[in-house]
């Protein structure tokens, strides 16, 4: 590293070090970007960079305990990158007095995919980083308030019995994903035709990044995507992802078929759980559903899949080939909630065939 001029980049995860240096070194144009594990952070290092970029998975925070204790006396600007689930990160920027627009999260699915998506907020925060150097050690004040982007509620609609047209009342799609479902979903739902049988999607993400994905997908699908509310009807040609903090059922009247929010409480580990949707799809439309569960960590929406399998409904997990992790659907094959098992590049067009059978 060239003196005060270089990027300090300080990760104990290899990937996340490898994946964060990646990302950062195209948009700091001729700056030198040097990553370390938590073991080479010295207080010389730290002191010579001309900012510090921690970047840290969920499991990381207290091996980064030392780092962040030597961070706070530095004297350099700090850009904190979380990739995960958990709240630590905030707390962690709290107490090292890290600006909200220095905190850069994002899902720990696809690191490198996510990072990518992420690069304008990061070039960002290193403009704001430079702006801000140097910068002395931190004076004796409370922490600022992180500041968590939250986006507006939109309005609750009349209930679909009040709704005027044609109610649909055939065949919906139902997905669960994990680990490696961002891509996943992406090449599901980019098969599908415009006219095709509602989708309703669980993709285990932090709610905050919900949104902006389902946003992303009905820009790259000819069907429209967007993130669920409650009460909302379901119509041929549109996909709704589960908020990322409430549990998601569906509903069926005599005019239609409805999303459901419920409680926020986790329930075998998740909210929402694919399984929670899955068990509502058996109850509530039986054999008038399909179930497909991709790739992901675990063992959410086997039981939901078996109760749509005995219920009459057609059901299918992806391949172990193609899986970024082969845990959700091998736990449905293996325990038989799964009638069928494709690779991803042929699911699209398996539930286009089977659904032309079914009513719309």
């Amino acid at each position: 590293m060239n003196g005060p001029n270089g990027i300090l980049v300080v990760a104990s995860d290899p990937l996340l070090r490898k994946v964060v240096t990646e990302t950062i070194t195209p948009l700091i144009g001729d700056t030198e970007v040097l990553a370390v594990s938590q073991t080479r952070a010295t207080p010389d290092r730290l002191a010579g960079a001309e900012i510090v970029v921690l970047a840290a998975r969920d499991n990381d925070f207290q091996s980064l305990g030392n780092v962040f204790e030597l961070s706070k006396t530095c004297g350099r600007p700090l850009l904190l990158i979380t990739a995960g689930e958990s709240t630590e990160g905030r707390t962690v920027a709290a107490q090292l007095k890290i600006p909200s627009g220095l905190l850069v999260s994002i899902p720990e699915l696809d690191i490198r995919s996510e990072l990518k998506a992420a690069s304008s907020r990061i070039e960002s925060a290193l403009r704001q980083a430079r702006v801000d150097r140097p910068r002395p050690a931190p004076p004796p004040v409370a922490p600022r308030p992180v500041q968590t982007r939250i986006s507006p509620e939109p309005a609750k609609p009349r209930p679909p019995e009040d709704i005027g047209g044609v109610p649909y009342l055939g065949t919906v799609i139902c997905i669960g994903s994990s680990t490696g479902g961002t891509d996943a979903l992406m090449t599901v739902l980019s098969g599908l035709d415009k006219d095709c049988p509602p989708v309703v999607i669980v993709q285990h993400m932090p709610k905050d990044y919900v949104e902006d994905f389902a946003n992303r997908l009905n820009q790259s699908c000819t069907i429209d995507v967007m993130l669920a509310y409650d009460s909302q009807p379901l119509r041929p040609g549109l996909a709704v992802v589960a908020p990322g903090d409430r549990q998601f059922r569906l509903r069926k009247g005599n005019k239609g078929i409805w999303t459901a929010l419920g409680e926020s409480e986790r329930i075998g580990g998740h909210c929402p759980a694919v399984d929670v949707m899955m068990k509502s799809a058996a109850q509530e439309l039986g054999k008038k559903s399909v179930g497909v569960i991709l790739t992901g960590m675990g063992r959410d929406g086997a039981e939901g899949l078996l109760e749509m399998r005995s219920a009459g409904a057609r059901t299918l997990a992806q391949d172990e080939a193609s899986s970024v992790v082969y845990g959700m659907p091998k736990v449905a094959f293996e325990e038989k909630a799964a009638d069928t098992v494709l690779p991803l590049q042929k699911i699209a067009g398996w539930i286009s065939g089977v659904t032309l059978t079914l009513p719309k």
